[in-house]
């Protein structure tokens, strides 16, 4: 009996074991889905990369999308360069005789131009006058793509700033003429090309007022310092007509004081050169004495070239005053300009004026 309640008792214990382990089994499984459940809510990142992918329309390329930073791993897109504007160096000369002539006509021929290598690779022209130019406009540079023209040194610069002046006119289209005193004078081709050439020059000029004067007693040499020639008058000439600059291009200018009077006689009309040889001196000095000297013969009186006062002097000739019949008494020493002008020049000479000036009734 007793064998029997142990033999129960044992059976109820593996009972209760093995429905233990029944529902352990059942609830650790049943706890499992849960656990998947909540690991799969919501997209996975794969999907979500995927979906950015399709969105952005690069199905070739996952967007990793977990890296807020992901824009700055993209390619830098690159910009497309500007087309090619001035092909040739023709090109860029052309553009810059264009601008140029706004405000002075040149020729095509006055420009000239070779290419550089810039540090952004495009390809650049220097751009400044020919050798045989006659317009200094100085250098510019023009880029290939850009097309625009910047001056490179002084003189391209003041060009640049004389240009844009005209194309400010809209009306007249003038160029300042006060920014035109600092560019270039345009070289012109010589005129004076010799010594012989600038002394005819000279010449020229002062016979206007000197018909008498030779130009053969005009020495002329090259004026080095200033270009052209320096020209004076001769050594043995009996008149000094000053120091003269005579430039190639024909323009002369006095270069001391004497030329300074003559450009004056000339300039004015009022020329001085009334008395030209030494026989117009003594007529003109006889003329006035012989008036209270009625007996005075025009021969008794000599005349001399002074060169370093310009003018005559006249005297009574030694001869006339002793010779034996007849002397004529010492009348003095005069002096008599290019324009007439009498100056008595000693104590005899003035008494011999007093007597002149007061007329006939008074000698």
């Amino acid at each position: 009996m007793d064998l029997i309640v142990s033999l129960g008792r044992i059976r109820k214990f593996w009972f209760y074991i093995i429905l233990l382990s029944f529902m352990l089994i059942l609830f650790t499984s049943c706890g499992g889905d849960d656990e998947i459940e909540e690991e799969s809510e919501g997209p996975s990142d794969a999907y979500l990369a995927a979906l950015a992918a399709a969105e952005s329309g690069d199905s070739g390329q996952v967007l990793d999308t977990t890296n807020s930073d992901s824009t700055l791993n993209s390619p830098t897109p690159v910009p497309t360069q500007a087309p090619v504007i001035i092909n040739s160096k023709e090109q860029a000369e052309l553009m810059l005789w264009e601008y140029l002539i706004t405000c002075r006509e040149m020729d095509t021929e006055d420009i000239t131009s070779h290419s550089i290598d810039s540090t952004s690779g495009d390809k650049e022209y220097s751009v400044y006058p020919d050798s045989s130019a006659k317009n200094k406009f100085g250098v510019w540079k023009i880029n290939e793509r850009e097309g625009k023209l910047t001056p490179q040194n002084n003189t391209a610069k003041l060009w640049d700033d004389w240009i844009k002046s005209g194309l400010e006119d809209t009306v007249q289209r003038q160029c300042d003429s006060v920014l035109e005193k600092e560019i270039p004078k345009e070289i012109t081709e010589p005129v004076v090309t010799s010594s012989r050439e600038a002394s005819v020059v000279v010449w020229t000029y002062l016979s206007k007022c000197y018909p008498e004067l030779d130009d053969g007693y005009l020495d002329a040499n090259e004026n080095k310092n200033e270009g052209g020639f320096v020209v004076k008058t001769s050594p043995g000439y009996k008149t000094d007509h000053g120091l003269w600059n005579v430039k190639q291009d024909g323009t002369l200018s006095a270069m001391n004081e004497k030329a300074n009077e003559r450009a004056a006689e000339v300039t004015s009309g009022q020329c001085k050169n009334l008395i030209k040889s030494d026989t117009e001196a003594i007529s003109a000095i006889w003329s006035y004495i012989v008036k209270c000297n009625p007996l005075l013969d025009i021969n008794d009186l000599d005349a001399n070239w002074d060169p370093k006062e310009d003018d005559w002097v006249v005297i009574t000739k030694k001869s006339a005053q002793t010779r034996s019949s007849n002397p004529e008494p010492d009348h003095g020493i005069w002096r008599i300009s290019r324009d007439a002008q009498i100056t008595a020049d000693n104590v005899t000479a003035q008494t011999e004026k007093i007597r002149a000036d007061q007329g006939t009734e008074k000698c």
